[in-house]
């Protein structure tokens, strides 16, 4: 007998169609409404409430060495902020130089810095499987992840997801997460695992739509 429990373990959702429509939504949103900025580097969003940030869309020089690209942590970040008329930011293959959630002091971090104007960022990354579909990491100063993490995580688990706080990830001092923290900016890392970047699995509506729905919450908390 097994102990560990797998994706299909999960009660799904009792209004998946209702997700899939919001993840078709998502994906129209995903390609509008922001511009490369500068080109080669980055591409953002302007906007207010919440920022998404999407460091590692782009293959990244770490250190000297290449690490792949998270192909389409962007275009969520793109689609949560035209959701909710947050900000966003996210790589784009060019001439981006070493990683910015690795390399202090980061021209990436800083434009992250000035696009959030003082509201909370989401970084958004993908990991692969390790048993949970969600990873929250609260940064080291997870006081300015409070508010944020649980809402994440609520509409995770109400999503069919597994979640997980602070494993396998939580956001050392050197990720976008901890330097914007450093400012003083609450910030949570979001870690999302393959399935739900894969339009054939059942994740991804569900990883999806859960981000979009606890977006809209922090956005209403924010403005209430």
């Amino acid at each position: 007998m097994t102990r560990e429990t797998s994706f299909d373990d999960v009660v799904p959702p009792s209004d998946v169609a209702e997700r899939e429509r919001e993840l078709a939504r998502l994906l129209e949103l995903a390609g509008t409404g922001h511009r490369p900025e500068p080109p080669g580097q980055w591409a953002a969003r302007p906007g207010a409430g919440l920022l998404f940030s999407a460091p590692h869309e782009a293959t990244q020089d770490r250190d000297g060495t290449r690490k792949s690209a998270e192909r389409g942590t962007a275009p969520l970040a793109f689609a949560l902020a035209a959701h909710v008329g947050g900000a966003a930011l996210g790589t784009v293959e060019g001439r981006l130089v070493g990683d910015p959630n690795w390399d202090v002091g980061h021209p990436y971090v800083s434009r992250a810095h000035e696009l959030a104007a003082g509201h909370p960022t989401i970084d958004l990354h993908m990991m692969r499987p390790r048993g949970v579909e969600v990873c929250v990491g609260l940064g080291p100063r997870p006081e300015l992840a409070g508010g944020l993490w649980q809402v994440i995580v609520e509409e995770a688990v109400a999503g069919g997801l597994r979640a997980s706080v602070n494993w396998p990830f939580g956001a050392n001092p050197r990720t976008v997460t901890g330097q914007l923290q450093d400012k003083g900016l609450p910030a949570v890392q979001v870690e999302l695992s393959w399935d739900c970047f894969d339009p054939g699995h059942p994740a991804m509506p569900r990883a999806w739509s859960a981000l979009a729905r606890a977006a809209t919450r922090l956005t209403a908390a924010k403005r209430a």
